[in-house]
């Protein structure tokens, strides 16, 4: 494996309250113990879904330095789900999310993947169809864009390896317990809901990096070299959407600052979804805070 050398952020800076953006885990059967180490001969693929985002490098890292020291590198994948763009032509994610996520997976020379929803034809085309926000108790955004793209590679890579069996996957992602309450709960392995009722496929979530604080996630990025977007040095907090309803309020500012046509384009559909944005702030106001 590779390194590349990159100029690290601002590492304890960057350390805040961050937002829950995942759905609840739902009630699974045989769920294995948080204590218990993944177990790569269990399963036939491990999947690493990459945002762009510096919890996502560190995921990679984690997963790719344990694969390869149990000889099992050759199982790990990274995949990127597009969230495509606005009417208007703008890109619901930050601009060079996905390149940062391709940059993480070239380091560890594993196959990198790019898919979007075969359903909608952006998260703005599920927004808008809808005609509201996403929300703590509507986060249709990850679940209808990020899960069930993440379930439809899964049964893809299974119908290429040609198993002539359910695929076992294994699905890591970098949510941290650090970043809220919710995500302190989840436990570091489970059976993923995407396992539906197994006679498609067996998907273990896995949370390698569960317990690294933002500091220690930040040292693993200087220590290896690992790629991290731009917009963490420019104040950014976290890497989402670049609109995201459940970021802080704070991070949504600059965001505004940093991409104020898009926060426009946002600002017309809240008008004409009759909506607001975020229930402690409309998207107006939130302009206008950048504005100052």
């Amino acid at each position: 494996m590779t390194k590349k050398s990159f100029t690290p952020p601002c590492g304890s800076g960057c350390a805040a309250t961050q937002m829950e953006l995942f759905p609840s885990a739902v009630a699974a059967p045989a769920a294995p113990e948080a204590s218990a180490e993944f177990d790569f001969d269990a399963h036939d693929v491990v999947i690493v879904g990459d945002s762009g985002g510096k919890d996502s490098g560190a995921a990679v890292h984690e997963v790719c330095t344990r694969a390869d020291s149990a000889g099992q590198l050759h199982k790990v994948r990274v995949l990127h789900c597009d969230l495509g763009t606005t009417e208007r032509g703008h890109l619901v994610e930050w601009p060079g999310a996905l390149e940062v996520a391709r940059a993480h997976a070239e380091q560890y020379g594993v196959p990198f993947a790019v898919r979007r929803s075969k359903r909608w034809g952006s998260l703005w085309a599920r927004i808008r169809d809808h005609g509201n926000w996403p929300g703590h108790f509507a986060r249709f955004c990850t679940s209808d864009t990020k899960t069930a793209v993440g379930r439809d590679y899964v049964g893809e890579v299974g119908a290429e390896l040609r198993l002539g069996r359910p695929v076992r996957a294994g699905y890591a992602m970098g949510m941290r317990a650090e970043e809220s309450k919710a995500r302190a709960k989840k436990p570091t392995l489970e059976r993923h809901r995407m396992s539906g009722k197994g006679t498609l496929r067996a998907v273990t979530t896995w949370l390698p990096v569960h317990q690294l604080t933002t500091e220690q996630v930040w040292e693993l990025h200087r220590e290896n070299g690992i790629a991290h977007h731009e917009a963490y040095d420019q104040g950014m907090r976290r890497l989402s959407c670049r609109a995201c309803p459940l970021a802080h309020t704070d991070d949504l500012v600059r965001s505004a600052q940093l991409n104020p046509e898009l926060f426009h384009e946002y600002a017309a559909a809240e008008a004409d979804m009759g909506h607001q944005f975020k229930k402690s702030i409309s998207l107006r106001e939130i302009i206008e805070r950048a504005r100052s």
